[in-house]
């Protein structure tokens, strides 16, 4: 029998009863011929019917076992001598009674032992889960879990919650070590910490973004840069993600470190090419009324696609009509705009999930998704990086992420998010377009190479003896000046330094009326607003259209709008005045807004601003600092930490109902303990509102 006839034969209930001893001796035979991935992966499909092989279900078991799959075991099955290699592989001091798989078991006791270990796995390899083990070992007082986007702080921060009661979990640059720490960041809120104890372990979640240069040099550039950071520290590290082919020459030496690959999975994977007719749209709508409500994600290539699959399969009547997100529905309409699409898919039972949601939202797409109370989740790349979820299926509409066709490692890294330990053995994706050529990446450490293309962002922040000497005269031109200190280089991280540089030199050649601009403190008149970001658009920002803003001046406006009026619902209904910039949709009016607050108010914006206004200071002396600004355009001209709770679960519309409970506080810890101490039907809030106000106190 072929491999694909036993496949075939193993995924069908009808033939196993027919025949389940010999289907269990021909798994059995390629086992013994060495084929240990393909074995795993016929085991994987066995196990998804393991029921219809009734009294021969003990034979499956010990194939279970020889290959690894421990937490597949029944336990109650297992003799003496099958009892002691299943706890071998029990990690120690856990609170759930969870067992390890051979491979995962090796990577815990060789980080137990005290390697730094790079580990590139298959999404199904159960990496995060070493991670709580070693928090739960105890060995170590103070761990920093590197994260790719903000998204997944949510969700590690919700899962290491458990260790509240020993570790302080700490998700916001403004807060304060306690005695022992958990340190949940993205690598641009690890390069803007202040306040890191001795850290003794840390981790980066997805390192292969890591050398991605092509693709996002700001996120690259701070990745490696909160490597170096924390590998100088002397701490050990574990650096986790999909499958790679290899690393640097000389890496492993270098930092003392293990790469170790493996295709080790626990889930099988089906993959189906889909015979698509016109454009796609209505073959798509086919297959997901096909799928029978199973747990199925929709990759788009963008948050515009996203939007027209969700109308798509609104049109076509796909999915049922379901109350079970009625609270949620009618609370979005009214917050935003009646017409918005997300409420209009949640009423189907479709869910969306892009960059341009607000946070608290998106998390509850994804859980009512993993609670069964969505089947469809229409998703761009946001949630692909690491944010876990229960999908049987991936349809892969698109095969680009904004206009550029993903390669074969991101591939791998989608499709990887079908099928769930414990949920389905077997996932299936469907693909809507050839995969693309079958070559696994090499993962560059810029931080270690120092080729020609690393950035001087990345190159200014190392120590003189750990620079290359091709690097090391690079950097001689910054040592050498003397039009701005290198210590103000290196503190703005985020930038360029030749950016910083030409910001200098313009300002040295201010007029007296422009020097009479850029000194205000507090809050900038017009005048003094729109010549900063004039000037930050030409030295800082770049000559190109960006999350919806494309000049300077344009950028000034934006924020002068939000300032003078900051409730969301009014700028949604301000962009659909009609006009020559008018939006054309209420999902692109709603966006734009989203975009703005999230990409340039809260994170891009005031980052500039506070760069600037050191540069100005350096330059010009006198009075004049933009961070009393700064701070309120990241709060969104709202009470501090407001912003921040949306991290935490709790939409703008909801704290500023609460805000007067919020009067006062000095640190987000305040801030969180007021919120864990709320009675949430003292507010005048909606069903919806005090579910996510109760969800968020469960959390913390």
């Amino acid at each position: 029998m072929t491999t694909e006839e036993l496949r075939n034969c193993l995924s069908d209930d009808a033939e196993i009863l027919r025949q389940p001893f010999f289907l269990l001796k021909e798994l059995a035979r390629t086992f013994n011929t060495g084929e240990e991935n393909t074995c795993r992966d016929l085991v994987l499909h066995a196990l998804e019917h393991r029921a219809a092989f009734g009294g021969f279900e003990q034979i499956l078991e010990g194939l279970v076992r020889e290959l690894g799959l421990f937490p597949y075991i029944d336990y109650e099955t297992l003799s003496l001598t099958d009892s002691i290699a299943y706890e071998y592989h029990r990690p120690l001091n856990f609170d759930e009674p969870i067992v390890f798989h051979r491979e995962q078991a090796e990577v815990y006791r060789r980080l137990l032992g005290g390697d730094n270990i790079i580990l590139s796995a298959p999404t199904s390899f159960g990496k995060s889960k070493v991670i709580d083990a070693i928090i739960a070992s105890g060995r170590y007082k103070n761990v920093v879990v590197i994260v790719p986007t903000i998204a997944l702080i949510d969700e590690t921060r919700r899962r290491l919650a458990r260790f509240s009661p020993r570790f302080k979990v700490i998700t916001q640059v403004s807060q304060h070590p306690g005695d022992q720490n958990v340190f949940v960041f993205t690598a641009e809120r690890a390069n803007a910490y202040e306040h890191f104890p001795y850290i003794d372990f840390f981790v980066i979640d997805e390192f292969y973004k890591i050398g991605a240069l092509s693709e996002d040099q700001k996120r690259t550039v701070a990745l490696n840069q909160a490597f170096y950071k924390l590998s100088k520290g002397g701490a050990q590290f574990y650096l986790l993600g999909p499958c790679v082919k290899q690393i640097p020459e000389g890496f492993e030496q270098r930092f003392r470190c293990r790469f170790f690959p493996t295709t080790f999975a626990t889930v099988a994977c089906e993959q189906i090419r889909v015979q698509v007719s016109g454009d796609g749209v209505a073959t798509l709508c086919e297959l997901v009324a096909s799928l029978q409500s199973e747990p199925t994600l929709i990759f788009c290539k963008s948050p515009k696609r996203v939007n027209e699959v969700a109308n798509a399969l609104l049109s076509a009547r796909v999915t049922a009509v379901t109350n079970e997100l009625e609270s949620a529905t009618k609370w979005m309409q009214s917050n935003f705009h009646p017409e918005w699409i997300l409420p209009k898919a949640l009423t189907h039972g479709i869910g969306l999930h892009h960059g341009r949601l607000p946070r608290s939202l998106a998390q509850f797409v994804v859980r009512a998704f993993n609670d069964d109370r969505l089947s469809v989740l229409a998703c761009t790349s946001t949630l692909i990086e690491g944010v876990n979820t229960k999908a049987k299926n991936v349809i892969i509409f698109d095969n680009a992420i904004a206009t550029q066709k993903f390669d074969f490692f991101t591939f791998n890294n989608i499709k990887g998010r079908s099928g769930r330990m414990f949920h389905h053995f077997v996932g299936r994706v469907f693909l809507f377009h050839d995969p693309p050529t079958q070559d696994l990446p090499f993962v560059d450490f810029p931080v270690f190479s120092q080729n020609s293309d690393a950035p001087d962002s990345i190159l200014v922040q190392i120590d003189d003896d750990d620079l290359s000497d091709e690097a090391r005269a690079r950097l001689q031109p910054f040592k050498q000046q003397s039009d701005i200190p290198l210590e103000l280089i290196k503190k703005h991280s985020s930038i360029e330094p030749s950016d910083l540089l030409s910001l200098t030199k313009r300002l040295r050649e201010a007029s007296t009326n422009e020097r009479a601009l850029l000194s205000w403190v507090g809050y900038p008149r017009w005048d003094n607003l729109r010549f900063v970001c004039e000037l930050a658009w030409q030295h800082l920002i770049g000559q190109r259209r960006r999350a919806g803003v494309f000049s300077g001046p344009q950028l000034a406006l934006k924020v002068s709008k939000l300032r003078s009026t900051p409730d969301i619902r009014q700028r949604i209904a301000d962009e659909l005045e009609p006009g020559d910039y008018a939006a054309s949709t209420v999902d692109e009016a709603i966006e734009r807004v989203l975009e703005f607050d999230r990409t340039w108010a809260s994170f891009e914006l005031p980052r500039i601003l506070r760069a600037f206004s050191d540069v100005r200071r350096h330059v010009h002396g006198g009075s004049g600092d933009y961070s009393f600004f700064a701070a309120q355009l990241e709060n969104l001209f709202r009470q501090p930490f407001q912003v921040a709770l949306e991290e935490f679960g709790v939409p703008i519309q909801v704290t500023d109902k609460i805000a007067a409970s919020l009067q006062g506080v000095e640190s987000i810890d305040e801030a969180l303990a007021r919120i864990r101490g709320l009675r949430v039907d003292r507010f005048g809030l909606d069903t919806f509102e005090q579910e996510l106000l109760r969800d968020c106190q469960g959390a913390l």
